[in-house]
């Protein structure tokens, strides 16, 4: 009878050298089909995909930050990514995880389906992106876009101004 699972620890597996930053590409090496399974490590200044800010036209991608902090680029906004964040992008969602923050950021990667990795739509290099956005100072105090702590508090401020009525929720300003 063959085994029915994998174990693996990162610090036995190999790291894809031809992707930006420190990349564990887990699901070649555990036999993962479902979806590509990625550990990455972003440095000071670097992004996590050498497409930069790019969509895909048929895989959603999924971001959990573990460690450290990341900015992500989308569309007309950006945002911090904190420890424990998640952000997902449908397909066709033009995006880019960067750190310009002064210590490594480990995130983990999931994209499904995983052939549709390709084709890979890049939009905009990385640098051309940032020198538009920002002139090339990318803002690094957490000014521009919520970090997890201020969405937080938002949630936890709408939350206390709530009433659950059933299986409505109403505010306490709506009339009753």
């Amino acid at each position: 009878m063959t085994n029915r699972y994998r174990r693996a620890n990162l610090t036995d597996l190999e790291t894809n050298a031809q992707k930006p930053g420190q990349r564990y590409e887990v699901s070649p090496q555990l036999d993962l089909e479902a979806y590509n399974y990625n550990v990455a490590t972003l440095d000071t200044g670097t992004g996590l995909s050498q497409n930069a800010y790019h969509y895909h036209e048929n895989q959603t991608e999924f971001f959990h930050a573990l460690d450290g902090r990341c900015r992500v680029e989308v569309e007309d906004d950006a945002f911090v990514l904190d420890p424990d964040d998640l952000v997902a992008f449908e397909p066709g969602i033009a995006h880019l995880l960067h750190n310009p923050y002064d210590r490594p950021c480990r995130v983990i990667a999931i994209g499904s389906p995983p052939e549709g990795r390709y084709p890979v739509e890049q939009v905009q290099s990385y640098d051309d992106l940032l020198e538009e956005r920002y002139g090339g100072d990318v803002p690094t105090d957490g000014s521009e876009g919520a970090t997890s702590d201020e969405r937080r508090a938002d949630r936890e401020t709408s939350t206390s101004d709530e009433t659950s009525v059933g299986s409505e929720t109403t505010s306490d300003t709506e009339g009753r």
